[in-house]
């Protein structure tokens, strides 16, 4: 099955590391074949990945990119994960955990970023921050029902594990 994408002008996305511009023209696209492909506005920037559910998304889509040996494995990402798995007390959190690892193991990053991006979303919230930009879809997120545990843990999972330095190139 092919995969379609339809670019806007000037719209640049990642095709197993390299990088692809859109001329000035709208323009369709057709991967007929098995390739890592993240939109640029799906990607998170370094000095985004502040928090540890943007951490994790981080490692994944350096895994997808290929960007940095250093982040680019699949264990800093499962790191992350572990990380994660200690903060999150509903099972709707949880199982989009499972769900980003799961597909992290079977070779499907882009299906582990987008499980964790509605994590991102939440984690915005409970910790007050502005989402990331590039992640805003219709607006702002709705307001969360969490637990003073969960907001307590994810803001002491955060001390624990600080941003990293790394830029991707």
């Amino acid at each position: 099955m092919s995969l379609i994408l339809k670019l806007a002008p000037g719209e640049r996305l990642f095709i197993n590391g390299a990088v692809v511009t859109n001329g000035d023209r709208r323009a369709y696209l057709m991967v007929e074949t098995k390739a890592q492909i993240v939109r640029e506005k799906d990607v998170l920037l370094p000095e985004d990945a502040s928090t540890p559910v943007r951490r994790a998304y981080f490692a994944a889509q350096n895994v997808l990119l290929n960007a940095q040996s250093s982040l680019g494995s699949i264990d800093a990402f499962l790191e992350q994960i572990a990380c994660l798995r200690g903060v999150f007390l509903k099972s709707e959190h949880t199982v989009l955990l499972d769900e980003a690892e799961q597909q992290m193991r079977h070779g499907n990053t882009y299906r582990a970023l987008a499980a964790l991006r509605d994590l991102v979303m939440y984690e915005s919230v409970l910790l007050e921050l502005d989402p990331p930009q590039r992640f805003r879809r219709d607006g702002t997120p709705r307001p969360p029902q969490a637990s003073a545990a969960e907001v307590a843990a994810l803001k002491e999972a955060s001390l624990r594990h600080p941003p990293p330095d790394a830029k991707i190139s």
